[in-house]
């Protein structure tokens, strides 16, 4: 089977580094599915999955922001965040899901309530994916 190289990066750590059979990653206008030889793309990630199928086997990560490039050479993500599903504190993102519930109930200012909807939404992906695996 064809495979591509992948190059999953943050912005404090190689995430991952290796040929795959496939990807299927969550873009700001939806999941992109990405095979071999996939025609040079561009796109910016929004809060989702990362699914990587690599020798026939699944694994998936939360991804947050950044974007996704597709070339001839490879193809590389570059996450904001990003973590494996089995590696996902769930407490952890659950006490951070309450706490952005609990700003959002507040009806703080505009800045605020911003930022509190953007940590929620990823606190929720968080635990979706965790619990997905």
């Amino acid at each position: 089977m064809a495979t591509f190289h992948l190059k999953v990066l943050t912005v404090d750590k190689q995430f991952f580094d290796g040929e795959v059979d496939r990807i299927v990653v969550r873009t700001s206008q939806g999941d992109v599915g990405i095979l071999p030889n996939h025609v040079p793309y561009v796109a910016a990630l929004g809060v989702g999955g990362l699914t990587i199928i690599r020798n026939g086997e699944r694994r998936v990560a939360a991804v947050s922001g950044g974007f996704v490039d597709v070339s001839a050479e490879q193809t590389v993500v570059l996450a904001r965040t990003c973590e494996w599903a089995d590696e996902i504190d769930v407490a952890r993102a659950r006490e951070a899901a309450d706490r952005s519930k609990a700003i959002l109930q507040k009806k703080a200012g505009d800045r605020e309530m911003d930022i509190a909807q953007g940590k929620l939404k990823k606190a929720v992906n968080r635990i979706r994916i965790a619990e997905s695996k």
